[in-house]
């Protein structure tokens, strides 16, 4: 029995390996086989891909190609991209930790990266997810880098998930200064506490998790509403 690497298997069927990947996710495409850490294809996934390009040309979408495949449906959740804590369905749930510059060895980046490693390593140096510290590596953000996994998962690249990164860094850097001005402000009518730098210090691990909690869900929420309102609106 032929078994092919995803490289492989792109090369075969002219399909991106990013979109293997996406074709996973929605359940039009087996899962591989494994060969330790290394995901295996066979000929079924050269012929299911041949399959899916043979439909679209004949205006299918992937939902209803799904249908027809009758494979088993997975669902892809705007709330599990842009909340890494919510797995997608099907999939282990995503442990965030608290720690975001972290410094691990090659193999514990490659427990972490998984059998996107090869496909990904060099854009994520690019997007400096990764830095280089000796014969280990430093990840800068690694909640962050993990969204970046979860998005690639989905069908986005790696340099597209980085310019998602500095926006959103970007727009919470602002949206941070405003609720700390708000908290000062609203000392001894509001707000009771003995300051928010002191009382931050005090209950970081409770703010850290008001923060998880209130953070991810309404952006999450708002991004759902925003896609909505996009997919609305007239093309150009």
């Amino acid at each position: 029995m032929p078994r092919y690497s995803r490289a492989q298997l792109a090369d075969l069927s002219g399909v991106p390996a990013r979109t293997i990947r996406y074709y996973h996710s929605l359940g039009v495409l087996p899962k591989p086989g494994r060969a330790g850490k290394e995901a295996v294809y066979a000929e079924e996934h050269v012929r299911r891909l041949r399959d899916i390009a043979a439909m679209q040309a004949r205006g299918l979408r992937l939902d209803a190609i799904r249908e027809v495949l009758a494979t088993e449906a997975v669902s892809t959740d705007w709330r599990a991209v842009f909340d890494p804590r919510q797995p997608l369905s099907g999939e282990p749930p995503v442990v965030m930790s608290d720690e975001q510059d972290v410094v691990m060895s090659d193999a514990e980046l490659t427990d972490l990266l998984g059998d996107r490693r090869a496909e990904i390593f060099d854009d994520l140096l690019a997007a400096q997810y990764l830095e280089p510290d000796g014969d280990r590596w430093r990840i800068p953000d690694l909640p962050m880098l993990k969204g970046a996994l979860i998005l690639y998962d989905v069908g986005t690249d790696i340099t597209l998930a980085g310019a998602l990164r500095k926006l959103i860094r970007a727009h919470m850097a602002e949206l941070a200064d405003d609720i700390a001005r708000t908290f000062r402000d609203a000392a001894a009518t509001s707000y009771g506490g003995e300051g928010i730098g002191t009382d931050l210090m005090r209950f970081r691990d409770r703010f850290r998790a008001a923060a998880w909690e209130v953070g991810g869900a309404t952006l999450a929420d708002e991004i759902e509403r925003a896609v909505r309102e996009v997919d609305a609106e007239p093309e150009r």
